[in-house]
């Protein structure tokens, strides 16, 4: 007995590994537009076998001027140019085994939008946090239906604030079959429209492996930075429309938790060198809020990563950025410091956290599975932050101006206004919004206690900044024996892109 088993475990043992892998079946794993710009865009398409790609494109529905082949690899960068800024491109992928071109691939017509140029709005979509909770587990369930109802938005872009698989190992191999449950689930976007993604800390690029798998899955810009050779597209910037957008990395090793050296050094000059408007940065972990205890710009007692969070922050003021995303935590935060909006949206599908206590600067917390939109224009970005579900948890807009009236003083310019009983009231006039108050006035004016205005309305002010104030002089005609009265007025004005906004409200008359 013990001879016949051992004699059946040999065989069985010999049996398996001499026996042939199963053939792969040519499939395509991703197919992914990358680095739009105004006039190219990198069109990625990665199989399971060696095979030869054809790509066919042009500016019309079926009409295909271009046609670009790439042979014999399993992950193909394929150079889209000749395009033009706002151009909707139009291509179809034909995809064929190299070692058999009998056996092949068409993938439908797919179409993009490339970069659109300042003055032309668009919108861009903001997820994060989609891991699973095990490097055995599946991409979670909400992360299917945040991806649908992404892709339904019909945004130019996305952006991705990492954290998208669970990459703790050292395994190439899993790390690719990770990347592919990812790319699984995200090719319904990611063949028109292209996602920027900023690492997380579960890609694990301390590790060689991680870092190399990373690099390999996707094709993003490349800073030219003093480590551009090393860390070239761990932190990049691209602009779209009148919008910066700036991908930092919190996860560099040595430096994780934290945008120091070489990156702190680009960042300071990429902010100083750009002209758009509008300025988005996105990266993993959080300057505020931040709920792991560990991290520098949490933990108060870490004097070097408590500076960085001040310093970094200050440079984010100095040159005017209005939105920060990051992730790490698994839920929606909107927390506004020094009037930088500081978003958390890392409910892409990890397992959620509880939401703490509001504190100061504090605007609006869930914890729901949920992305972020963004409607951009030159004078507004109007944000969404949608659930799962498609239901809208919170929205606010950047950009909107606000006027307030403030009484500075009240004086008898004159002896003959006091005999008159024309008083003279001075006022400030002050943009409290976020965007440049357009062709402010007053619209109208009145009082109590049977006083009457003077001044003629409408008073036309002109433009006010966002922050600026203007100094008014109105006058009143006051009825002998009132001492006090209440003044009534009402203000209009445009934003950049020629939304009219009445404040309070509507006037009287």
């Amino acid at each position: 007995m013990k001879l016949r088993l051992t004699t059946f475990t040999i065989l069985t043992a010999v049996v398996f590994l001499t026996s042939a892998a199963p053939a792969l079946a040519l499939e395509a794993r991703n197919i992914a537009v990358s680095k739009v710009s105004d006039t190219a865009a990198v069109l990625v398409v990665k199989t399971d076998v060696a095979s030869d790609v054809t790509v066919e494109y042009g500016s019309s529905p079926g009409v295909y001027g271009t046609v670009k082949a790439s042979n014999g690899l399993t992950r193909h960068e394929i150079l889209i140019d000749g395009l033009s800024a706002g151009m909707t491109v139009y291509y179809t992928v034909g995809i064929a085994d190299s070692a058999d071109p009998g056996t092949t691939i068409s993938i439908s017509e797919k179409s993009f939008r490339t970069a659109r140029a300042p003055g032309d709005p668009f919108s861009f979509t903001v997820s994060g946090d989609n891991r699973p909770n095990s490097g055995s587990a599946p991409q979670p369930v909400p992360w299917w239906s945040i991806m649908s109802l992404m892709a339904g938005d019909g945004a130019d872009l996305s952006l991705s604030v990492g954290d998208i698989i669970y990459g703790m190992t050292d395994s190439a191999a899993q790390n690719a079959i990770r990347y592919d449950g990812f790319f699984a689930v995200t090719s319904q976007l990611t063949g028109s429209a292209p996602m920027y993604v900023a690492a997380g800390n579960h890609e694990r690029l301390s590790s060689a492996a991680g870092r190399d798998a990373f690099e390999e899955e996707f094709t993003l810009p490349e800073n030219d930075g003093a480590d551009a050779a090393t860390d070239g597209e761990l932190y990049y910037s691209f602009d779209h429309g009148d919008t910066h957008f700036v991908a930092l990395s919190t996860e560099i090793p040595g430096e994780e938790g934290m945008v120091t050296g070489d990156q702190q050094a680009w960042l300071e000059a990429d902010l100083a060198a750009n002209t758009r408007p509008w300025v988005v940065v996105f990266m993993h972990r959080p300057l505020f809020r931040g709920m792991h205890a560990g991290d520098p710009w949490v933990d108060i007692s870490n004097a070097a990563g408590q500076q960085n969070r001040a310093d970094i922050h200050a440079l984010f003021l100095l040159n005017d950025v209005d939105l920060v995303f990051a992730g790490h935590e698994h839920l929606y935060f909107h927390h506004v410091e020094d009037g930088i909006h500081y978003v958390i949206t890392g409910g892409g599908g990890a397992p959620l956290s509880p939401t703490p206590p509001l504190a100061e600067g504090d605007v609006f917390a869930a914890s729901d599975y949920h992305y972020v939109k963004a409607d951009e224009s030159l004078a507004l970005v109007a944000v969404d932050v949608v659930g799962d579900d498609g239901a809208v948890l919170e929205s606010f807009t950047l950009g909107e101006p606000d006027l307030g009236l403030t009484l500075d003083t009240t004086y008898w310019s004159s002896y003959s206004d006091y005999l008159a009983r024309n008083l003279t009231a001075g006022f400030t006039l002050a943009n409290t919004g976020e965007g440049t108050a357009v062709d402010a006035r007053m619209v109208y004016l009145s009082a109590t206690n049977s006083v009457s205005p003077v001044t003629p309305m409408p008073l036309v002010v002109g433009d006010i900044a966002e922050g600026g104030t203007v100094d008014l002089t109105l006058e009143f005609g006051i009825p002998q024996g009132v001492v006090t009265f209440r003044a009534i007025s009402y203000a209009t004005c445009q934003d950049l892109d020629g939304n009219l906004y009445q404040l309070p409200g509507p006037s009287p008359s």
